[in-house]
């Protein structure tokens, strides 16, 4: 990220001014003169690294209030306009407040402006905890690492570190693996309903089983198969030659009187027989040939009679089981239907089983493999791991710039555990012993340290540096140091230097320089 120019309007003491930080290359005196109180202090120095930092983020390093960065002398709306990478425009207000965000001369700015911010850090690949430690060192941004409790130091290096990716994995892990779980728990209970139908199943079954067997028992496999119909037209069948056998008994029993009859005659030929309309007796006596004519008439008739009793009784069948009967028939074939329709839901039932079965193991494999990656990913895991292995180049870049600060004097080394161990001319000293100059040498030590892990996973690479009166309290051994180590850092920096150190500024004669002169409340900023 390259910030090109800064455009401030009565912002804190700064009533208007136009920065372009592309024409202070290099290292850069940043001067102040304060006519309202004849010195130097409040002329509005801090307040250009400030509209800065308020302009990205809306953030001050002071933690101002809305009120407070309003200039008190205007009393007028403060804006602040940053471009950024040539093409980047982002615009901030106050009194109206607004937040305006431009890439390309096409506005971006979202419906609120929490929403407009996120999508102009995603933008510059940075945020405000980020860009303070790159950019800030000095009184207002101090970070006291060494004095920081181990469980804060990991913070201050996990936030350098940019390690809010580890922790944005380690939370979908922990929503991957609750996830699986509230899976394992449905298909369980899928698992157990399902087991609970398979048993009613299974019960049902037994109980049609039991039936069945008892029909069949009473019943062979032919009568089972007969349908109500065809029991009913039998049992009609029946009936018809019934009556039809009861009509022939009846003129077999009257043939059969007949032929007494005419036996008796043929016994008696000489008596009278009556008259077959009156009753009444006639002399006419019947001849014997005639009678026994008659008789075998009556008797071949019989015979007739007997031949068609005979076919109607062979027309009659034998029925196992009535219409009345007919409906265990019924309810045999409903325990066949009822049986089938269980033996489905069954097998049904059984692969709703193997399918849940299924999926439980698979999200078991991933609930397993989140947890895995739980731990993986925790304080104790991967976290521990990265500091473990950026340890040494954490503490070979602090020494480096220990070593500029303090001729080779001093060294310091921080463990695993963050614990730091100092070395004064090769002899341990507690960091507690060191006076308020050494301290200063190691703290900025530390700090430019720190600001090298930035480059280890940071794309944002922001071409401004704001060293914010570092050189108070040090010697001229670390202020020669500092310089050197600012010298160095110039190459790839635009280093803006605010200090009230007599010999550093001597040692900056020939850089340029940005004078604030402040008059009557308001700060006015020239360059050369």
């Amino acid at each position: 990220m390259k910030i090109n120019k800064v455009e401030v309007s009565n912002f804190y003491s700064i009533k208007d001014a136009t920065i372009n930080f592309d024409k202070f290359k290099g290292l850069v005196l940043v001067k102040g003169k304060n006519k309202d109180t004849g010195g130097s202090n409040g002329a509005g120095k801090s307040a250009l690294i400030e509209s800065v930092v308020w302009g990205l983020f809306g953030k001050t390093i002071r933690k101002s209030t809305e009120d407070a960065l309003i200039n008190l002398y205007t009393k007028k709306a403060c804006s602040v306009r940053i471009t950024v990478n040539k093409d980047v425009v982002i615009e901030r207000g106050k009194k109206p407040t607004y937040l305006r965000f431009f890439v390309g001369g096409e506005e971006r700015t979202q419906d609120h402006a929490l929403a407009t911010q996120k999508v102009i850090e995603e933008h510059l690949k940075t945020n405000y905890k980020v860009f303070l430690a790159s950019t800030v060192f000095g009184q207002q941004n101090n970070i006291e690492f060494i004095s920081a409790t181990p469980e804060d130091k990991r913070t201050i290096i996990k936030n350098f570190l940019n390690m809010d990716s580890v922790f944005e994995l380690r939370d979908s892990v922990k929503q991957l693996k609750s996830s699986s779980s509230q899976t394992i728990k449905k298909q369980t209970a899928i698992i157990d309903e399902h087991d609970k139908s398979l048993n009613s199943f299974d019960k049902k079954l037994t109980v049609l089983e039991k039936l069945r067997k008892d029909v069949e028992g009473k019943y062979g496999e032919e009568t089972l198969a007969l349908s109500l119909k065809e029991v009913v037209l039998a049992e009609q069948a029946n009936a018809s030659q019934e009556w039809s056998m009861v009509g022939i008994s009846k003129k077999m029993d009257k043939v059969d009187g007949n032929i007494l009859r005419l036996k008796k005659r043929l016994a008696n030929p000489s008596e009278a027989a009556p008259c077959d309309k009156c009753g009444q007796a006639v002399n006419t006596p019947y001849h014997p040939k005639r009678i026994q004519v008659e008789i075998q008439e009556q008797v071949d008739h019989k015979t007739e009679l007997a031949a068609e009793r005979t076919a109607c009784l062979s027309k009659v069948k034998e029925l196992p089981i009535t219409s009345i009967q007919y409906h265990k028939i019924i309810e045999y074939n409903q325990l066949k239907k009822e049986t089938e329709t269980f033996e489905t839901l069954k097998t049904e039932t059984k692969q709703k089983i193997q399918e849940a079965h299924d999926i439980k193991q698979e999200y078991n494999s991933k609930y397993e493999i989140m947890r895995f990656w739980e731990k993986a990913f925790s304080e104790a895991g991967l976290v521990k791991y990265i500091i473990r292995n950026i340890l040494t180049y954490f503490n070979g870049k602090t020494n480096f710039y220990l070593s500029h600060l303090s001729k080779g004097k001093f060294f310091i080394e921080f463990d695993q555990e963050l614990k730091e161990t100092v070395l004064h001319n090769g002899q341990e000293i507690s960091y507690i012993s060191l006076s308020g100059g050494e301290k200063r040498k190691v703290g900025l030590a530390v700090m430019l340290g720190l600001q090298q892990l930035l480059t280890l996973s940071h794309k944002s690479d922001n071409n401004l540096m704001f060293f914010d009166e570092v050189a108070e309290n040090l010697d001229q051994d670390g202020l020669d140091g500092l310089y050197i180590l600012l010298s160095e850092l110039k190459k790839d920096k635009n280093l803006f230097v605010i200090t009230h150190n007599n010999y550093l500024k001597s040692l900056m004669d020939n850089v340029k320089t940005l004078t604030i002169t402040k008059s009557k409340g308001i700060s006015r900023i020239q360059g050369k």
